[in-house]
């Protein structure tokens, strides 16, 4: 067999390796699992609240709980007991983590409550409506970043999900 064959046999191999990888790596799994159920969350909190269902919270940025704070709450922890929380793997997690969810409590927060002003502005005053009438303006998204009590909801639901794995995987 020529090498041209016997490497085409292997990176052949190799691609079904990875998929194979995808569909075992727990740590990846549950820190989707988190994200996504913290997002439904957002649905079946509303719907408790208002009596009527949004779907829309589902696919939106902020809200409670933060389903970015959720998912990297379970990836952060999950590195840390499975590598120890001296490896470089938790430690990068750790940092990116602070990062996001620093960013979801103030910059997106804040840039949320731009939109809120900005909203007031175009669709509430006189001033908004003619210039609308100029130029299409749209609906700026208010609900973008979290508050405290929103991040906090994110972090226990990851903890819940990353103690889910621990018991049943690990």
């Amino acid at each position: 067999m020529s090498l041209y064959k016997k490497l085409k046999i292997y990176y052949k191999q190799e691609e079904k390796m990875w998929i194979k990888e995808l569909f075992i790596n727990d740590i990846l799994i549950f820190s989707v699992i988190s994200s996504l159920t913290a997002q439904l969350l957002k649905v079946i909190f509303y719907f408790a609240q208002k009596k009527k269902i949004n779907w829309r919270l589902a696919i939106s940025p902020g809200g409670n709980p933060s389903s970015h704070t959720a998912a990297v709450t379970t990836l952060t922890l999950l590195l840390g007991v499975r590598y120890g929380l001296g490896s470089p793997y938790f430690t990068i997690s750790f940092v990116i983590a602070s990062i996001i969810i620093v960013d979801a409590l103030s910059l997106r927060r804040e840039v949320g409550e731009h939109s809120k002003t900005m909203n007031e502005i175009f669709w509430g005053t006189a001033w908004g409506k003619k210039l609308r009438e100029v130029i299409d303006i749209k609906i700026f998204e208010e609900l973008i970043g979290h508050t405290g009590l929103e991040v906090a909801a994110g972090l226990s639901w990851g903890l819940i999900i990353a103690a889910i794995d621990i018991i049943l995987i690990q």
